[in-house]
């Protein structure tokens, strides 16, 4: 069985060829092919062309059409799955995606090929839920304004936000969003002697509750809480979650952390909220359109802390999601109830055995 890795210039080939390497016990053959881009501009703007326009919006160059035609297996990180790519696939009976997010496969044309859909939920978890909370502090402590302006020659004392700077014990954070990233930061924000409360109506109410959290609505988390940290995926039913009205419901004094989706936030509600100091700040790490330009309105505003989607980007995240992805697979050619990451288990059951030690070419 042949499996072909995408490698790119966050997870590269070799990362790939060490993770899936424990497939070899399983018969699987692994191969790699980089995904040659000019540099991290050109893949940002690829991955924001895909977020915003769908999987098919940009094909992968002939080179990985070329050595993924014979795949039984196709692993990708940010490369695009297209339709095409996949139609150009006969053998294929696996994608498997190396991060959370899947937007860049045409998994509604993979489901209709048959085929499995593998992710990779919480591969990056750790290094978003730590720069979430350093976020949360960096914007009421001041600490990014404080280090640009010792920078630049000045020693500023007054901030947007100086009759209210917070200590976090005692104060509510609310988390909007508790999956793998959301329970992380709670876990993390339980040192910090604060209450939590969560939104999130597809949570476990035991697994949140282990966690130190209290599930409520989300207009009683919004009038409550004294920081609103978003980490929900973006969908079409919660576009905008945050708009007008929302923002209206916060306290003057609250902050708004967002490291999961811009699309989650209506800017141009925050911009006006922010500016008319209805609510004491804010911390970014995603924008609509990125990179967003000095002259981006949120840009123009003292009292918002931002950072260029980067919440994710530890190395650690990165070059060890191949190995955490492969152990799950692993499961194909054993105890398959012990699966955890496939996206459409339904179609597991018409699938046949994978024996071990076998090159056989189905599944």
């Amino acid at each position: 069985m042949k499996l072909v890795g995408i490698g790119d210039l966050f997870v590269p080939c070799w990362a790939i060829s060490r993770g899936f390497a424990e497939l070899a016990a399983h018969g699987v053959q692994v191969e790699t092919v980089e995904w040659q881009l000019d540099g991290f501009d050109q893949l940002q703007a690829t991955n924001l062309q895909v977020e915003q326009c769908g999987s098919d919006a940009v094909e992968p160059p002939n080179d990985i059409f070329a050595a993924a035609a014979d795949a039984e297996i196709l692993i990708t990180h940010f490369c695009p799955v297209t339709r095409r790519l996949i139609d150009a696939c006969p053998r294929l009976k696996v994608i498997g995606v190396l991060r959370g997010g899947y937007e860049n496969v045409n998994f509604a044309h993979a489901k209709k090929k048959g085929l499995l859909v593998f992710n990779t939920p919480g591969r990056n978890a750790d290094a978003v839920a730590d720069f979430t909370i350093g976020m949360i502090i960096a914007e009421a402590r001041n600490i990014a304004r404080g280090h640009h302006g010792l920078k630049n020659g000045e020693w500023i004392r007054t901030y947007p936000n100086y009759q209210h700077i917070p200590d976090l014990p005692g104060r509510t954070v609310g988390l909007i969003g508790l999956g793998e990233i959301g329970l992380k930061v709670a876990r993390r924000l339980a040192g910090f002697d604060v209450q939590i409360l969560g939104y999130d109506p597809y949570a476990d109410p035991a697994r949140v509750a282990q966690h130190g959290v209290r599930l409520v609505g989300l207009d009683e988390l919004l009038v409550a809480a004294d920081f609103v940290s978003l980490h929900a995926r973006l969908t079409a039913d919660n576009r905008h979650l945050i708009g007008p009205r929302e923002l209206a419901l916060m306290k003057p004094t609250a902050y708004l952390i967002n490291t999961a989706r811009a699309g989650l936030v209506d800017e141009d509600a925050l911009y006006h909220a922010l500016k008319e100091r209805r609510i004491a700040g804010a911390a970014l790490d995603v924008f609509e359109k990125e990179p967003p330009g000095r002259d981006h309105p949120l840009v123009t505003l003292a009292n918002v802390t931002l950072t260029p989607h980067m919440a994710g980007g530890s190395v650690d995240a990165f070059v060890n999601s191949p190995k955490r992805l492969a152990a799950d697979m692993a499961h194909l050619f054993g105890r398959r109830e012990d699966i955890h990451y496939l996206l459409n288990r339904e179609r597991l059951s018409a699938f046949g055995s994978l024996p071990p030690e076998s090159n056989t070419t189905s599944i």
